[in-house]
């Protein structure tokens, strides 16, 4: 299975509740792209399409076809034009660990080549993403997985360095949370300190949460736009 080496990403928030388009035919080559809504902020059904902020998220397996896609977003997005914010980013995985389905369904594992940089220089964005096999008790684990992931959201509230948090629900790819950080000594502060997303990594190293779940460390190559009021990392 061939791996990404960089992924595009793209915010978008709506001021109305409301549903956006797939992806457009865009000749693109992309290894993954997928377009998925906030549902947990916008009080939605999970398995709801609608919400007030999506994510568009592709993997590449080189910074040419990724800077490629980064360029011709706005037709590739139709649907942009009528957001009230946008944030857009080219991003070089510089850490991963763990199980993604993106590129093969049938055997999720790593999805990203790249080299374990311990301490990136500069502004991050962190990639996390949760599955589970559709067996057994997985709808109870589901459930408390994502109630989990309620709390961690809440209690991560004015934390040193964070730009903005939002989580991602999909109909089939692994769902994915999106962090945006102002160095890594932000991220691995509250990563691995006390609190509720400490607690909720031991109880999923215990097999209470979901199958599969990953984390993902990124530098910004490049961005533009705003999100949550404000340029991220100006």
């Amino acid at each position: 299975m061939q791996k990404a080496s960089f992924v595009t990403l793209t915010l978008a928030r709506f001021d109305t509740l409301r549903e956006v388009g797939s992806l457009t035919d865009d000749g693109h080559k992309q290894l993954f792209s997928v377009v998925a809504p906030d549902t947990r902020a916008a009080g939605t059904a999970g398995k709801s399409k609608s919400a007030y902020k999506f994510c568009a998220v592709a993997l590449h397996r080189d910074k040419e076809s990724a800077a490629a896609y980064y360029e011709d977003r706005a037709s590739i997005f139709n649907w942009l034009g009528d957001a009230k914010e946008v944030w857009s980013a080219l991003l070089r995985p510089v850490r991963h660990v763990g199980e993604v389905n993106y590129l093969d369904r049938e055997h999720p594992g790593l999805i990203y080549d790249c080299p374990a940089e311990a301490v990136p220089a500069g502004p991050l964005v962190v990639l996390t993403t949760a599955g589970f096999n559709q067996e057994g008790d997985w709808l109870e684990r589901a459930t408390a997985f994502s109630v989990g992931v309620t709390a961690v959201r809440v209690g991560m509230t004015g934390m040193p360095g964070l730009h903005s948090q939002q989580s991602f629900l999909m109909d089939g790819p692994d769902g994915l949370t999106v962090t945006l950080w102002k160095d890594f000594a932000s991220v691995r502060d509250f990563a691995y300190g006390p609190g509720v997303h400490k607690d909720h990594l031991v109880r999923q190293k215990a097999g209470e949460f979901a199958d599969r779940t990953s984390f993902t460390r990124c530098v910004v190559e490049r961005s533009e736009g705003v999100w949550h009021g404000s340029i991220p990392f100006a």
